[in-house]
């Protein structure tokens, strides 16, 4: 029964976000989590409680997953930081982009994740483009 609500939450996830490789593997593992939390709070049903915690979890890590991808790949565009933040998520989710030093055709991006106005991650992106960008 799990196996089928897990399947029923990733296609309902894939449905949801957007259409990048990395929004479906976030909103697969957000819908994942989601899932057992919800599971835990909602002792009266835990089906019930576990299928709209996926739902949830799949759309928000999904959407962060989206607007981290392309704040780095406008901040390449750019040459320049970028910053977005998620309106959809509760937790007041910000993302800010910096472009770093060239790799041959690909820029070093670090990508720092804020939740209530204190970073929570850093990642590391590499965005490729076509030519070798100097200004």
């Amino acid at each position: 029964m799990m196996k089928k609500l897990l399947a029923i939450l990733t296609v309902t996830a894939l449905l949801t976000v957007s259409c990048t490789k990395q929004a479906y593997e976030g909103a697969v593992v957000g819908g994942a989590a989601g899932s057992a939390v919800g599971a835990i709070l909602d002792e009266e049903n835990p089906w019930r409680g576990a299928f709209i915690g996926g739902i949830v979890g799949a759309v928000v890590t999904g959407t962060i997953v989206e607007i981290a991808s392309k704040a780095a790949d406008e901040s390449v565009y750019y040459d320049r930081p970028v910053e977005y933040r998620c309106y959809r998520c509760r937790e007041r989710i910000r993302i800010r982009a910096v472009p770093g030093k060239w790799v041959g055709r690909c820029r070093i991006v670090k990508v720092y994740y804020y939740k209530a106005g204190k970073v929570i991650k850093v990642k590391k992106r590499k965005v490729c483009t076509r030519r070798h960008r100097h200004h």
